[in-house]
């Protein structure tokens, strides 16, 4: 789980309602809650702040929030920000949509903050999971670049060795270059590496870092 409090981002046109569950959160000592009471303020606030979960209520004037729910999942998937409907009982062809809009799950008013909580935390736990199961995808990858890399470096390695070594009791051109062309090629291997290991991994797709090591 989260080795911080969970920051949790709450949207509601009910400011009465949507003032009360707030604190009613905030007094979970793991949780930080930021409320806002439009659409609007839903969506600007993602340029501001990250937020580990949304409750995002269904009906609202303006625009609806399985609306809402659309506009996020166009940049968030529903692995990386859970979003959990809340909605009235009468309610169920919305939530229909919601569900297929992207949303992980509903809760229904009157709230119980018992299974608010349940659900929420059962949301967090698959997110965990996603990003545990994301390190150790990238852990195989490196392992693969090293295997690779040491492909790669022993053979212009041993060329290069190779090469001076003879070339070293007398002066021989054509091997003094194949050496040097061999150690060119470990530079470029070397640089390929710096690229790999000071950038952002997960930004980088696994045929990209393998293709990065092939050596022309």
């Amino acid at each position: 789980m989260i080795d911080r409090k969970v920051r949790i981002l709450l949207v509601d046109d009910d400011i009465m309602n949507g003032e009360l569950l707030k604190k009613r959160l905030d007094k979970r000592e793991n949780f930080d809650c930021t409320y806002v009471k439009s659409p609007l303020e839903c969506l600007q606030i993602f340029d501001k702040q990250d937020f580990d979960i949304v409750l995002l209520d269904i009906v609202m004037p303006e625009m609806s929030g399985n609306d809402v729910l659309k506009e996020i999942r166009k940049t968030k998937n529903s692995f990386e920000l859970p979003i959990i409907m809340v909605t009235a009982k009468d309610e169920a062809s919305d939530v229909i949509a919601s569900l297929k809009n992207g949303a992980n799950d509903y809760i229904t008013k009157p709230i119980n903050m018992d299974i608010a909580i349940a659900r929420m935390n059962t949301q967090l736990q698959i997110k965990t999971l996603f990003q545990e199961s994301l390190k150790n995808k990238q852990i195989s990858t490196i392992n693969t670049m090293v295997t690779t890399l040491n492909h790669e470096i022993n053979n212009p390695l041993a060329i290069a060795i190779g090469n001076l070594t003879i070339s070293k009791a007398k002066l021989d051109e054509v091997r003094i270059d194949k050496a040097l062309s061999a150690l060119d090629r470990i530079t470029e291997i070397v640089k390929k590496i710096e690229k790999i290991t000071s950038g952002d991994m997960e930004e980088v797709n696994y045929s990209t870092k393998v293709n990065m090591f092939k050596i022309e």
